[in-house]
């Protein structure tokens, strides 16, 4: 019988899933997901969840609950930090002792570390452990590792790609993958804005040399990997006459987003010819409103940089 292991499909899921399922499938193992972000999963996070915690660990305790009876492990990674002399969000680190203490009755749980900060390593010996609970062979890990880095590296690759748009509207769309790409929490913003008429680039269709080369324009650097990432792309966005305006996702209940948040439009306020604007999402935004900002955002730009 074939073992299943759960991978929460919140969080950072959005970002390492296609390496994650590649090492798992190398070693025999089925992955299975959880359902997509809907209203019961929302429901069920927010009631079991710590009223600080930011909304998407809300919801994240809602998709481990709709996945218990249905795995025999579930994969909760405990990371901690991706680059060097860098960090991920404290609640991210602490993700697995939060859903430990919060729900009852849980598979077992598999919460490898991952800290680059402790050594360049760190990946591999993480997944050397984890492998090491479905099979002897050693080399059979090590190699379901090198695929999954390769998967993961051709995942990001593919999603690259260079504004082509000379007659609609380009809007930057800045946020955390796990916002980006959850139609449920982002109540399918990226599809309103294409309805617009307007082309989007995420910073997921960044290379990391340009966001890279975006981040080290800042005062002092940023240890938070994951929202240095975001305002890198905005920094080396704003350097080019490509874009029309940025719209900033913000999970309510995040400082770093707040932080980063307040940076950029700071930024974009020296700019006459880029608009800014911010949504924080939470368990009760709601499309209506959201489609009336959209427009009312599109329809300004049309009027005050293209002279619509």
């Amino acid at each position: 019988m074939t073992l299943k292991v759960g991978i929460p499909k919140s969080l950072l899921y959005f970002y390492y899933y296609p390496g994650w399922k590649k090492f798992f499938a190398e070693l025999g193992v089925e992955t299975v997901e959880s359902s997509s972000s809907n209203k019961a999963i929302v429901n069920k996070g927010v009631k079991l969840a710590i009223d600080e915690a930011c909304f998407p660990v809300k919801m994240c305790h809602g998709h481990v609950l709709d996945l218990c009876d249905k795995v025999d492990y579930l994969f909760l990674p405990r990371i901690v930090s991706v680059e060097n002399n860098e960090y991920v969000c404290p609640k991210l680190m602490g993700l697995p002792d939060m859903i430990r203490s919060n729900i009852d009755n849980l598979p077992q749980l598999l919460t490898p570390t991952i800290n680059r900060n402790q050594s360049w390593l760190s990946l591999l010996k993480a997944n050397l452990e984890l492998g090491a609970k479905f099979t002897d062979n050693k080399l059979k890990i090590l190699k379901a590792h090198w695929k999954a880095n390769q998967a993961f590296k051709k995942y990001h690759k593919d999603l690259t790609k260079s504004i082509k748009s000379q007659d609609r509207l380009v809007i930057a769309l800045l946020g955390h993958s796990y916002l980006l790409n959850d139609q449920y929490i982002n109540l399918g913003i990226i599809d309103k804005l294409k309805n617009l008429g307007v082309e989007v680039i995420t910073p997921q269709n960044l290379t990391s040399q340009q966001i890279k080369q975006g981040a080290n324009k800042l005062s002092k650097d940023l240890f938070w990997t994951f929202n240095k990432r975001i305002i890198g792309a905005a920094y080396y966005l704003f350097d080019r006459q490509e874009i029309d305006g940025i719209i900033q996702l913000a999970a309510f209940g995040c400082g770093p987003d707040a932080l980063i948040g307040e940076l950029i439009e700071r930024r974009a306020k020296r700019r006459d010819d880029i608009h800014f604007m911010s949504l924080n999402l939470d368990e009760h935004s709601g499309e209506a409103g959201l489609l009336t900002r959209l427009e009312a955002f599109v329809d300004m730009i049309k009027w005050e940089v293209k002279g619509a």
